[in-house]
């Protein structure tokens, strides 16, 4: 069978690319031929969409109209060479081609899930609701034709419902997780509670370094980097003056103001006495780690903290459980949270610094419970293999 999947290109290697990748080589070792087809989805520009746009309405909002001109060259693409075609990121479920799965892990997040946020932090773009209106009805235009939209998580294909009012052609899809992780035997230890991931908004770091400053007596560890990195070690800075001056600033602030470099006077005078105070934290920053040295992170950890709000799938805490460690989750955390049963593979807390350092220094202090709940966490990890996946990816193509 001829396959096609189609793949916007953003020019990094993240966690939809490795699944990918995988999906790709397991097809082929099934005797299948597969091609990877590569949009470039870093250009901006207007020259698919069959009429007008003005350029000052494109510079207020260039991102809208980019989605709209890559929208028009999914929906032109030609693919009758193909037997089957599967869709990944939005928009490429634009496409048409009677035998059609979309492998779906999320909207345009920020005129979805994340779009009141969006609008509370004051991240909008110019007629954010008007833009939100326009994309929803594309979007379930085109996902109603698709033959089958696999869902990353119940999450996400409680979202479709919600926001796409489709169910019929919905089927779920657990990816699975890294081979290596999946198989790891090597040593555990149990340590320093450990967050994991890249550093953008809202995954909420901040959330666990200022939980960190509550469990003084306890090292925690930043492992990996973004774009919020330089803005996360600055809020460490503050945050531990802060707490040594008895001086508390709201979660809220924490992860949805300054995380996003909204720093007020008041904040920036507390950030520039910080500075000079040269105290010490009790965070530590990896920065981006090798393979290897993320296993070591994720060995050695106590527990691994996943505070992202209305996370789509829940990956790495998947990873953690393989590495036999408890996870803690926020009730708001979307994929995150429904990998958890709280107090058995983890914890599942109210969406507070105060809730995730209260649940930390409970693992601190019962060593056997950690094990526990750590070998309960890997009997978890065991249904996220690549064999289970592929089984679902053959069963739907077949």
């Amino acid at each position: 069978m001829n396959i096609g999947i189609i793949k916007p290109d953003y020019k990094i290697t993240g966690g939809f690319e490795v699944v990918i990748n995988h999906i790709r080589e397991e097809l082929e070792m099934s005797g299948h031929n597969v091609e990877v087809v590569y949009v470039d989805a870093t250009e901006r520009g207007l020259s698919y969409i069959p009429f007008p746009i003005r350029a000052q309405d494109y510079e207020q909002n260039f991102e809208f109209f980019n989605y709209i001109n890559y929208f028009w060259r999914y929906l032109r693409m030609d693919l009758s060479k193909y037997d089957t075609v599967i869709s990944t990121q939005p928009p490429s479920f634009a496409i048409q081609h009677p035998r059609h799965i979309a492998l779906f892990y999320h909207h345009s997040k920020i005129h979805y899930d994340l779009s009141e946020l969006i609008q509370e932090v004051g991240l909008d773009k110019p007629f954010h609701k008007k833009v939100q209106e326009v994309l929803r009805e594309i979007d379930s235009l085109s996902l109603a034709k698709v033959s089958t939209i696999l869902a990353g998580s119940k999450t996400i294909k409680k979202r479709i419902a919600q926001f796409n009012g489709l169910h019929s052609n919905v089927d779920l899809f657990y990816a699975g997780i890294d081979n290596e992780i999946y198989n790891y035997d090597g040593p555990i230890a149990y340590q320093s509670p450990i967050v994991v991931g890249r550093h953008e908004f809202p995954k909420r770091p901040e959330l666990f370094v200022k939980a960190m400053k509550k469990i003084p007596s306890i090292q925690g560890r930043v492992i990996g980097e973004g774009g919020r990195t330089d803005d996360l070690k600055k809020i460490d800075q503050l945050l531990t003056f802060a707490d040594n001056r008895n001086i508390e600033i709201p979660d809220d602030v924490v992860w949805k103001r300054l995380s996003n470099g909204f720093f007020q006077q008041e904040q920036r005078e507390l950030l520039q006495k910080s500075q000079k105070s040269h105290l010490k934290s009790n965070v530590v920053f990896t920065g981006r780690v090798s393979k290897q040295q993320l296993f070591k992170e994720y060995a050695n950890a106590l527990c691994v903290v996943c505070p992202a709000y209305e996370e789509d799938y829940g990956l790495t805490a998947i990873e953690a459980m393989s590495f036999k460690k408890p996870v803690i989750a926020c009730t708001d955390g979307g994929g995150y949270a429904e990998l958890i049963k709280d107090g058995v593979n983890g914890f599942l807390v109210e969406p507070t610094s105060e809730a995730i350092a209260n649940a930390i220094q409970r693992l601190a202090n019962d060593p056997e419970r950690v094990k526990r709940m750590g070998n309960n966490a890997y009997e978890t990890s065991r249904s996220y293999s690549w064999k289970n996946a592929m089984n679902k990816i053959t069963e739907i193509i077949i």
